[in-house]
């Protein structure tokens, strides 16, 4: 076992269970999938024995690799600690932020990171935008801008403030409709699940707005086709600006937000501060709803 304990081996298998696959690991470290597979391959060999499963749509950990993995792990985090506290010396920030949310934050969360990043230029930030909800207790990443709390006991959930909804057009679509249009008259953009499934949007179609021949699968798309005069959509009031509000009686559901993080992140430097800068940011943004 001469080669068990070197370093990039151990980083390599972290990626791999971080990651769930060869492909996304050789991403994350700027290696050929190929490489990666020899290199692992070579590993297992060292260790004595199998540290992954191999199947044909991807990869999973062998009880031997996610002790590995767990080892990894801490020895990261103490590498991390280390640097961190090398770094601070200076007064300098570095380190990796991994943040995830729904695209319907991206404009904000990417004012936050310009904004940081110019700050703290050692600073790397890896933003995953999906709208499945990624494992923050299990360290698939470090932050989590979410609209829903699961209550997990592990994690710290802040609510920073709460999503108002309402149905816009554009001003050229609305000025096709009567003066006081009924919900079955409007052709409603609607969204795919998951993003159906939110409370909003069931109240949108107990309202009446059903009739939906163009269902999207990003908020982003739901905006730019709203822009597009293609119909009404339940939109964030926020995000509105410059688009007519068809039914300002409707009272639908806010969402409330939350960041999302585990504590032992926080006694990072580089993600508590990038964590209070995301907080600025949000709760400015409260305070220029309409």
């Amino acid at each position: 076992m001469q080669d068990a304990t070197n370093w990039d081996d151990m980083r390599l298998l972290l990626a791999i269970s971080r990651r769930r696959s060869m492909l996304g690991a050789a991403q994350e470290l700027d290696l050929a999938v190929s490489t990666v597979s020899r290199r692992i391959t070579k590993f297992e060999q060292s260790v004595g024995s199998p540290l992954l499963e191999r199947r044909v749509d991807g990869c999973s950990l062998t009880d031997a690799g996610k002790r590995l993995a767990v080892l990894a792990e801490g020895l990261a985090a103490e590498l991390e600690r280390e640097y961190l506290v090398n770094r601070a010396k200076t007064g300098t920030l570095s380190g990796t932020v991994r943040l995830t949310s729904g695209d319907g934050f991206v404009p904000i969360i990417l004012e936050t990171i310009a904004k940081f990043t110019a700050a703290h230029p050692d600073v790397t930030i890896e933003y995953s935008v999906e709208p499945e909800y990624r494992n923050v207790a299990r360290g698939d990443v470090d932050v989590a801008v979410r609209v829903s709390n699961h209550g997990e006991p592990s994690l710290i959930y802040k609510k920073i403030t709460e999503i108002a909804f309402g149905v816009f057009a554009s001003q050229k679509y609305a000025a096709t409709l009567l003066e006081t249009p009924k919900p079955e008259e409007v052709s409603y953009i609607g969204l795919l699940p998951p993003l159906s499934e939110e409370p909003h949007m069931k109240a949108a179609r107990a309202a009446g707005f059903v009739g939906s021949q163009l269902r999207l699968s990003s908020f982003n798309a739901q905006i730019a086709a709203v822009k597009a005069d293609l119909g009404a959509a339940v939109l964030p009031k926020l995000a509105a600006k410059g688009l007519v509000e068809l039914f300002p009686q409707l009272g639908l559901p806010p969402l409330d937000v939350y960041v999302v993080n585990r504590p032992q992140a926080l006694k990072q430097r580089h993600l508590r501060a990038f964590v209070d800068s995301l907080y600025a940011t949000l709760k400015a943004a409260e305070s220029q709803r309409i």
